[in-house]
């Protein structure tokens, strides 16, 4: 053992930090052999001063202060009252229950409701709780473990002001064995430390019928209520709105910026973004659906155009219905509006006229829907799928489905592999060949070549397209790229990549792949079976 160790130094930071450590309080402690550990519970204000006079606590592991039913007797006779707790100034916070089957940390319901905590956990002594904002974001508010139970530190700040209560952490450390004293400098001692936040004492004496020294520090906190706080909470808080670019002073050029709940500006007034605005919710397919007309969650929705290629255009209003937070991502990506860009067609005739969906003008929006369509109908009209539906995380990846937003290698490769993953990997082989001579070591495009040219037909474009983007894929994005390589070569100059940017050959490998869906639409669905 240290002699920092026996003095139990680390603990008296503790203490003097107020078992506060990056923004998160430690309200309980575990403890060992020897200590206690830490515990905690909240006391009525007006009584914090008394409480202090003695490091005894008033609450303790195993004993949090059970209802108790009490019977007085009055001038006209008995009456029995309820009360929840055993003293009306004590409550507690933390609840350790103890059953046959299994130990754990409960946390006051009160606090818990307060916040709406989402509580989620491998089991009840390995646990969280997270509170939802209003984005739906979680962040966490407490930490359960069998040891430590944490709890962060403005939530808690927020709890005992709204409360009007203080919290009190108390503890009990200790550190016992065969110290030399002497050498080490320390004498026996019995010292109080008290002022108006904390009582403690400090022992180091003999242990009780042993020849070992121990040194035992035991008492308790406070961490006191901001009267200031009392009437600010988390949900009536004054609600925010951002303001967006809306266009440019004709006189001074500077850029107009508007509110997006302005009364002057609430008839169809567009405000532009750069298309990289999508990427954080097309990154979490799970959470956000985007659309070309909409994005949602289950915290909000909104309406948006996003049938460009180039950019996305919200009416300024419409951004209302955002919260405040994502009002602060979206003008992030705030773009003033240049000659040629407006409202797209499809958004106008859908969802300013109410007419029947046009087809998206965002290459990436209209191909998923095209495929979803062709794979419908294909089905219908043939009982089986052409390209085998996605399931599991696929779904997922589908979704997420979009052109880069930006010249970046990394979404180039992540979006080129999906486009394969749903096309070439995703062509339904077996039934393709099905009535067909068995081919040896024979790969999908191959098979879905032999599947047409049985049809009658014959498309070498699409059949070079897809051979191509499988050599790109193969030798560029999912594996160790090789300037050797003349599968690799003749696909680079297939697509131009030398020449195009990154997100350019990704729109051209959209718009091929799109095309693959329209001749296959013409040659197979929109073409009686028995001319082919």
């Amino acid at each position: 053992m240290e002699r920092s160790e026996f003095l139990l130094e680390s603990e008296l930071n503790d203490i003097k930090a107020k078992f506060v450590k990056g923004g998160w309080v430690d309200i309980f402690r575990n403890g060992n052999t020897y200590s206690g550990g830490v515990f905690c519970y909240l006391i009525k204000s007006d009584h914090l001063s008394k409480h202090l006079e003695t490091n005894e606590k008033a609450i303790w592991k195993g004993s949090e202060g059970r209802p108790s039913v009490s019977t007085y007797t009055l001038p006209n006779g008995e009456i029995t009252r309820y009360s929840a707790f055993n003293d009306e100034h004590i409550e507690p916070f933390l609840y350790c229950k103890h059953f046959p089957e299994e130990r754990y940390i409960d946390v006051s319901e009160e606090f818990v409701n307060y916040f709406k905590l989402y509580e989620n956990g491998t089991s009840k002594q390995e646990r969280k709780y997270y509170f939802l904002d209003d984005s739906y974001d979680k962040e966490e508010v407490i930490v359960i473990t069998p040891e430590v139970v944490r709890v962060k530190l403005k939530f808690l700040k927020e709890y005992i002001a709204v409360r009007r209560m203080d919290f009190i952490v108390c503890f009990d450390f200790m550190a016992i064995g065969d110290v030399p004293l002497k050498d080490w400098d320390i004498k026996l001692k019995e010292e109080d430390y008290s002022n108006d936040w904390h009582n403690y004492k400090h022992c180091i004496n003999v242990s009780f019928g042993s020849t070992e020294i121990q040194s035992w520090i035991t008492g308790k906190l406070t961490i006191k209520h901001d009267p200031r706080m009392s009437l600010k909470t988390w949900y009536d808080s004054d609600y925010q709105y951002e303001e967006f670019i809306i266009g440019h002073d004709d006189e001074s050029g500077e850029e107009i910026l508007v509110a997006c709940n302005s009364e002057d500006h609430k008839f169809f007034v567009p405000v532009f973004f750069k298309k990289g605005v999508l990427n954080k919710y097309y990154n979490d397919p799970d959470k956000y659906k985007v659309s070309g007309f909409g994005l949602s969650c289950n915290a909000f929705s909104v309406k948006i155009d996003n049938n460009n290629d180039e950019y996305v255009v919200v009416f300024l209003n419409d951004l209302q219905s955002l919260p405040y937070k994502e009002q602060l991502y979206w003008k992030h990506y705030n773009i003033a509006r240049e000659p040629g860009m407006g409202i797209s067609s499809s958004y106008y005739n859908t969802m300013i006229q109410g007419n029947w969906a046009d087809k998206s003008g965002s290459i990436d929006i209209r191909f998923k829907q095209e495929y979803e369509r062709f794979n419908k109908r294909w089905f219908q009209k043939f009982g089986w799928y052409f390209y085998k539906p996605a399931s599991g995380s696929d779904i997922s990846i589908f979704k997420a489905l979009h052109l880069p937003t930006d010249n970046s290698i990394i979404s180039f490769c992540n979006q080129m592999l999906a486009i394969v993953k749903f096309t070439i990997d995703s062509l339904n082989e077996e039934v393709l060949v099905k009535d067909l001579p068995k081919v040896d070591n024979e790969k999908g495009i191959a098979k879905f070549e032999r599947f047409i040219k049985e049809k009658g037909l014959e498309i070498p474009d699409m059949i070079s397209f897809l051979r191509h983007l499988q050599d790109l894929r193969s030798g560029f994005i999912a594996h160790k790229f090789s300037e050797s390589s003349r599968s690799v070569k003749r696909a680079k100059k297939f697509f131009g990549m030398d020449t195009s940017s990154y997100r350019e050959v990704a729109s051209d490998i959209f718009i091929k792949s799109l095309w693959t869906i329209n001749a296959l639409t013409k040659y197979f669905l929109e073409t009686p079976e028995e001319e082919f």
